[in-house]
């Protein structure tokens, strides 16, 4: 019968933690709880919906050193998928390959289950099903690897069905960045082997959106910042056959960002009840932005940070952003979170003012750093 359904899925991030609050059901970080949860429940759907293959385009962790917890949640979700008689593709993301090769990848675990076929050291795989062919380009950390991976794709005359997977940022059209020095900028797939591929399932942009007929990114299946709130979670369905794509969208924790408030004129009092007006929209459990603007200085030193907290009861976290009229026009943004060290590291290289180095070099230097600090 041969391979006619495929759930495409991506960015699960499990591992991901923010914010410091407690699940009152697991103790665990809520947030990491969140992931979880939306990774049980993909699986579950997946399960229910009895598709022939599975296919997890990358960043199935957040860390390259994924902690043991993250580890058992993923595995008793692949082993579900396995037990179940359905063979799952997966491909490392930039997230979680190692920045030194030689310390391995949880990957190779991962594959110990039946059916489950993992690509990640960083070049091309053909992997063969029946009627199908699955072309696989994990993360590569150095633009030449991935020009080495791009060229070696091999199109099998008779295959049937052609499906390339791949993890990176498409920039053909517009830019589906994240954000991240380490990304992997992908080359048009379409224009170098046109008509070869039926179908191309990316990961790394974290919004469902169709970037060119029959090229996806699925999106993510939670949130892991505030500049994706609207952007809804979830996993394709795709019917090789007719090439029509079915989105299934996950419950996952509500993102808000409200516009920015411009408080120029305003007393004090008048501040916190347009903020309170903002809040009654707030859903229950939601991330919640605020953004004051054109605050004047003394209004600011006389703000009460607390009340405004207070002003969200609905919220599970307030993130306060917060500028004012100075002379040096400073921005003061009272609530600042970071991600790993490496991503932030990554984000500092890429914000660097132009200048005569090798951004790059710089970067896989620095990183060995840190992960022999890991280590």
């Amino acid at each position: 019968m041969g391979i006619e359904r495929i759930c495409h899925l991506s960015d699960t991030h499990l591992g991901y933690s923010e914010y410091g609050k407690i699940s009152p059901r697991t103790g665990l970080n809520q947030r990491e709880q969140d992931f979880y949860d939306a990774w049980d429940e993909c699986i579950g759907r997946i399960i229910a919906l009895r598709p022939d293959l599975v296919v997890h385009a990358g960043d199935l962790f957040h860390t390259p050193r994924p902690s043991n917890r993250a580890i058992r949640v993923a595995l008793a979700g692949i082993q579900q998928i396995s037990a179940a008689g359905i063979p799952m593709v997966l491909i490392s993301g930039n997230h979680e390959t190692p920045r030194i090769r030689s310390t391995g990848s949880i990957f190779e675990s991962l594959a110990l289950f039946s059916g489950v076929h993992c690509v990640y050291e960083g070049e091309y795989r053909r992997l063969a099903f029946d009627g199908l062919d699955i072309h696989a380009i994990p993360h590569c950390s150095l633009s030449e690897e991935l020009e080495m991976a791009c060229r070696s794709i091999e199109i099998r005359a008779g295959a049937g069905c052609n499906l390339l997977v791949a993890h990176g940022t498409w920039t053909q059209t517009e830019s589906f960045s994240m954000g991240e020095f380490n990304e992997q900028r992908l080359p048009d797939f379409t224009a170098l082997y046109p008509d070869a591929f039926d179908y191309i399932a990316l990961g790394h942009y974290h919004r469902r959106v169709d970037v060119a007929p029959r090229v996806s990114y699925c999106g993510s299946t939670e949130r892991t910042s505030l500049n994706q709130a609207g952007y809804p979670c979830g996993f394709l369905e795709l019917d090789l056959a007719g090439g029509e794509r079915t989105y299934h969208e996950l419950p996952a924790r509500p993102m808000v960002r409200i516009q920015p408030i411009s408080c120029r004129g305003l007393r004090l009092q008048e501040i916190y009840d347009r903020v309170a007006g903002e809040a009654q929209s707030v859903p229950e459990g939601a991330i919640v932005q605020l953004n004051l603007a054109e605050v004047e200085e003394s209004q600011f030193l006389g703000m009460d940070m607390r009340l405004l907290e207070e002003l969200f009861p609905a919220a599970f976290y307030l993130e306060k952003s917060i500028s004012y009229e100075a002379a040096d026009a400073v921005t003061h943004s009272p609530s600042l979170h970071f991600d790993s060290l490496g991503v932030e590291f990554g984000r500092f290289i890429a914000a660097l003012p132009e200048m005569e180095l090798d951004r790059e070099t710089l970067f896989r230097i620095g990183s060995r750093y840190l992960e022999e600090d890991e280590e």
